[in-house]
């Protein structure tokens, strides 16, 4: 059973569609485009502890702007973000959902409480 659900980007500028190998990526994730399509990316072998089982990693792509971490998503990329933590909620009550930069030196970009607060997500949730 999932028990963390860990949201990233992939580092990427604003607009800029990477190819997989540019993806600022330690760990394998759900990848979440700029049309709120997803895709996998696989990384090479980590021994992280958050690549455990229980840890399921979400990336959107962008994250950066001019070089710095910005909120760059996408409303369709918010949108799928929004299903696939209501879907965990659903499996787990007790899901923590927490930034990538609990555990990477990693910026989302996203102000994630607040957005997790807005959609609706209790407290007891968010790390």
């Amino acid at each position: 059973m999932i028990e963390y659900l860990v949201i990233h980007s992939t580092g990427t500028e604003k607009g800029y569609v990477p190819e997989k190998k540019e993806y600022n990526l330690s760990v394998s994730c759900d990848v979440v485009h700029f049309n709120g399509q997803l895709s996998r990316y696989k990384a090479v072998e980590s021994e992280h502890p958050s690549t455990a089982a229980n840890y399921k990693h979400i990336a959107y792509i962008g994250g950066l702007l001019d070089g710095k971490a910005t909120d760059t998503a996408t409303w369709k990329q918010y949108d799928t973000l929004e299903h696939i933590v209501m879907y965990h909620l659903l499996y787990n009550q007790n899901l923590k959902i927490c930034s990538s930069s609990l555990f990477f030196e990693e910026n989302t970009g996203i102000n994630l409480k607040k957005w997790l607060v807005d959609i609706g997500v209790n407290s007891k949730n968010i790390m």
